[in-house]
């Protein structure tokens, strides 16, 4: 099996927000200017949450501008 094989991963936002704090939590104290290879595949990881939470967040904004307007 190859390590490049990618996953889709469909959670909800509270989730999504809640699993994002515990992994910056746990790769807090680790370096930042020599982080080892977990650490960098888990701020990826991070990345990657943050990208798609603010994209929901900005949808769950204008969808709710929408109604009101």
């Amino acid at each position: 099996m190859s390590c490049n094989t990618n996953i889709d991963l469909t959670i909800g936002l509270h989730d999504a927000a809640a699993v994002r704090a515990a992994l910056f939590q746990m790769t807090a104290q680790d370096s930042y200017e020599f982080p080892g290879t977990r650490t960098q595949a888990i701020r990826r990881v991070i990345v990657a949450l943050d990208e798609k939470i603010e994209a929901a967040v900005d949808a769950a904004v204008v969808e709710d501008a929408q109604q009101d307007g």
